[in-house]
């Protein structure tokens, strides 16, 4: 049975958007532990990601205002004893690796873009 998510901070990403960095660890079986951490953005969809007035449109239509961007950091099967130094080393890792790409300038843009060709994809898949 999962916890209560417990907010451990908030990044703050390209394009100024604010990440919120969640503990959502629970108890797996016999004193180990699923050790998760979840970073949520919601990236707003800006018309000066598309080429024309008519693609941003389009994207807002199938996307929305905004676009849940959500990664999950987690390793299974933690002894109690070892909690701390998993969620540190979880963290640690992020702010190293994901961190810098999701800080850049063009994240928010490149992000919506991608978000926008699944929603094309999708669409023309289901159409076949």
């Amino acid at each position: 049975m999962p916890q209560i998510e417990n907010v451990i901070k908030t990044c703050l990403l390209g394009g100024g958007v604010r990440a919120t960095v969640s503990d959502q660890s629970c108890h797996y079986f016999g004193g180990y532990y699923h050790v998760r951490i979840r970073v949520c953005a919601d990236v707003p969809v800006s018309e000066g990601a598309f080429f024309s007035a008519a693609e941003y449109q389009d994207a807002v239509k199938r996307l929305g205002a905004s676009v849940r961007f959500s990664r999950t950091l987690e390793k299974m099967a933690v002894p109690e004893s070892e909690l701390e130094d998993v969620r540190r080393h979880l963290l640690m890792s992020f702010d190293a690796h994901e961190l810098p790409y999701l800080a850049r300038s063009d994240f928010p843009d490149r992000f919506v873009q991608s978000e926008y060709r699944k929603a094309l994809k999708s669409r023309a898949a289901f159409h076949r």
